[in-house]
């Protein structure tokens, strides 16, 4: 069934029937969806293609930033989904299950501690002032006031970057201390 009014559509489905695999990919279907719908499409792999915006970020910097978050590895582990994924991108959902959180906790700060590391880099002058976040919240862009947050973000050029150093058999490059030679 479908129903509308003016600023929204509703559609409802009987899924009593459907097996719990096919549910589970209905629900990541209209996460990907309502990412979608909010920033439009995304990639599905990082190509060689430069349609990114330059987000000032660079390697010495994450490799530095990356050796101090594995103080934390609930960001760690959002970051290389977000790598991994080829989108940048990690649904809140997901968030919830690498961070071993239980469902419905508050969300908020979760980005502080790399922010925090992110200074620590301005200050030393690896990175410059107007660097994009390593980890942006990602909201839904068309509802006004609070909302909780869709996922969150890493700049497709941290992403790219991940990706040609696998590419160049170099993936240890991302770890701090270890091999940085290209």
């Amino acid at each position: 069934m479908i129903s509308t009014n003016s600023t929204a559509v509703t559609i409802t489905a009987d899924v009593t029937n459907w097996p719990t695999s096919a549910r589970t990919e209905l629900l990541e279907l209209i996460d990907r969806l309502s990412v979608q719908a909010v920033n439009g499409p995304t990639l599905t792999h990082a190509d060689d293609s430069d349609d990114y915006e330059p987000s000032g970020w660079n390697g010495e910097a994450f490799d530095e930033i990356y050796g101090k978050l594995l103080s934390y590895p609930a960001q760690a582990a959002v970051i290389l989904r977000a790598i991994s994924s080829g989108t940048g991108f990690v649904s809140r959902d997901d968030v919830y299950e690498l961070a071993k959180y239980e469902q419905g906790r508050s969300l908020k700060g979760f980005t502080r501690p790399i922010r925090r590391l992110t200074q620590q880099l301005i200050d030393k002058g690896i990175l410059e002032e107007e660097v994009d976040e390593l980890l942006e919240t990602a909201y839904d862009q068309s509802v006004k006031g609070y909302q909780r947050a869709l996922g969150f973000r890493v700049p497709m050029e941290v992403v790219k970057m991940a990706h040609q150093w696998q590419r160049e058999g170099n993936v240890r490059r991302i770890a701090k201390g270890r091999d940085k030679t290209a």
